[in-house]
C-alpha cells in the first residue's frame, strides 16, 4: 500500500484521538489525494486565490448562520441545500456572467426558487460594464407584466437603480419589438436611450406570468456596439473581481431574512406593506406595492386569509421559508396568481395556509413548515389604499 496514503490514515487516526475534526466524504478523500504534495506559493498570492479564500469564509459564515437561525431540523437541512442553491445561482450571475461578451442568464430553474422571488415569473440578468456601450433588441411577448431593473454598483459596493422600465415605457412598434441603447453619452443611432454611469453592473428582468400555458415569455439579445473585442486570456484580477461578485451576490442572497422586514420573524401572522424604497431598488419591482407578513402555525392549526385585491392588471401570492425560499412549487400549491384563485361575490379572496389539504380552492401549502414568510406582489399599485389582509388562526377541527 502507498506510504504516503499509509502515513495520512495514521495522522488522521491521531486526529480523532486528539478530538481534532476530521474531513468526510469526497473531502476525505481529497486530503488523502493531496497528503504529501508540494504547492506553488508564488500562486498562492493571486488575487483570484484570495478572493476564493474570502468565499470560502463566507459559506463557512453562512452555514453557522443556518445553524444558528433555524428552528426545526427541517429548516437547518434545507438550509444546507439551500445554500448550494445560492451558490449555483451566484455562479451563474456573477463568476460566469461577462460584460465584454454579454448574455441573459435565466436565473431560476424548475426546482431553484430563492432571494424571495415570485415562482409565477421569470427571471433574467445580464452583467455591464459602464465603460461599454450596448445595444438591446428583444420583444415584450404576451405576459402580463415585463420590468428591467437597471443597477449600477461594483465589487463589495451596494448595487443602486440607476434606471427602471416597462412593457409600458418601453417605445415598441406594432409587433412588441423594442430596441435600447445604453451609454454614457446620447447615441447617434436610433433606439430607446439609458444614460448609464461609469459603474453600471447589470439588469434585472422580471417576467410575471398569470398563466404559463397560455403566456409567451419575452424575448432578449444583447451586444456590445463598437469594433468586435478581440480575444485575450482571462486575467487574475477579472477572475478576482467575478468572485468577488460571486461573494457579493451570496452574501445578499443568505442574508435576506436579516434584512428584509426582520421584525415579522418574531411578530407572526402579521403583514406589513413595503415598496422598492424600503425593500431595496437593486432588487424589488419598481412600480409595485408589496404586502409582506408571516405565519407561525402549530400542527393543527390553520390560518385563514381574507385579501380585497386592487385593480390591478397583475397580482400573486406565494408562500417562503425561513430562507425566503419557495418551497416546491411544480407539485404543490405553494403561490397562485389572480387568474388561478377563485374569488368571493364581494371580489375578495380567502385563502387557506395550512399543513395539510382542506378541500378549499385558495389553499395555500405550509411544506411542513410551521414558521414561514408571505408575499403578496400587487403590479402598478404603488401609492394605492389596499387594505392589509384580515388574518385569523383557527385549529384544524374548527376549519
Amino acid at each position: 500500500m502507498n506510504k504516503k496514503f499509509l502515513i495520512a490514515v495514521l495522522l488522521i487516526i491521531i486526529g480523532v484521538v486528539l478530538g481534532y475534526q476530521v474531513p468526510r466524504g469526497p473531502a476525505l478523500y481529497s486530503a488523502l489525494m493531496g497528503f504529501g504534495v508540494s504547492s506553488n506559493q508564488n500562486y498562492s498570492t493571486l488575487a483570484s486565490h484570495q478572493a476564493l479564500l474570502d468565499f470560502e469564509e463566507a459559506l463557512a459564515t453562512a452555514r453557522r448562520m443556518v445553524l444558528n437561525d433555524a428552528r426545526t431540523e427541517q429548516e437547518a437541512a434545507e438550509g444546507m441545500r439551500w445554500l448550494l442553491r445560492v451558490i449555483a445561482m451566484s455562479v451563474e450571475v456573477a463568476a460566469d456572467a461577462n460584460p465584454r461578451m454579454p448574455h441573459f442568464q435565466r436565473m431560476d430553474t424548475l426546482v431553484r426558487k430563492v432571494g424571495g422571488d415570485n415562482p409565477d415569473a421569470e427571471y433574467e440578468f445580464v452583467a455591464i460594464d459602464g465603460q461599454y456601450d450596448y445595444k438591446i433588441t428583444g420583444n415584450v411577448g404576451s405576459v402580463r407584466y415585463l420590468g428591467l431593473t437597471f443597477n449600477a454598483g461594483q465589487g463589495n459596493t451596494p448595487r443602486r437603480q440607476f434606471a427602471y422600465l416597462s412593457d409600458k415605457t418601453l417605445n415598441l412598434d406594432e409587433a412588441g419589438n423594442f430596441t435600447l441603447i445604453l451609454s454614457q453619452e446620447a447615441p447617434d443611432i436610433p433606439g430607446q436611450w439609458v444614460q448609464t454611469p461609469v459603474d453600471a453592473s447589470g439588469i434585472l428582468v422580471r417576467q410575471y406570468i398569470a398563466q404559463r400555458e397560455h403566456e409567451e415569455l419575452p424575448s432578449f439579445h444583447i451586444e456590445v456596439l463598437g469594433d468586435v473585442l478581440p480575444f485575450r486570456p482571462v486575467t487574475d484580477q477579472e477572475v478576482a473581481d467575478a468572485i468577488i461578485g460571486t461573494s457579493y451576490a451570496f452574501f445578499s442572497l443568505t442574508t435576506l431574512h436579516h434584512r428584509v422586514l426582520p421584525e415579522l420573524m418574531e411578530k407572526t401572522n402579521f403583514f406589513i406593506e413595503a415598496t422598492s424604497e424600503n425593500l431595496g431598488g437593486a432588487i424589488s419591482g419598481n412600480d409595485n406595492l408589496y404586502m409582506i407578513g408571516s405565519y407561525q402555525l402549530a400542527d393543527d392549526e390553520v390560518l385563514l386569509m381574507r385579501v380585497q385585491p386592487p385593480d390591478t392588471r397583475y397580482w400573486n401570492i406565494a408562500l417562503e421559508s425561513r430562507w425566503h425560499e419557495i418551497a416546491d412549487y411544480l407539485h404543490r400549491p405553494t403561490s397562485l396568481t389572480l387568474d388561478e384563485v377563485q374569488y368571493s361575490k364581494d371580489g375578495s379572496v380567502q385563502f387557506v395556509v395550512a399543513h395539510q389539504d382542506p378541500g378549499h380552492p385558495n389553499w395555500l401549502d405550509t411544506s411542513g413548515h410551521n414558521f414561514g414568510f408571505i408575499t403578496l406582489r400587487w403590479v402598478e399599485a404603488k401609492g394605492l389604499k389596499v387594505p392589509l389582509p384580515e388574518l385569523q388562526v383557527i385549529k384544524w377541527n374548527e376549519k
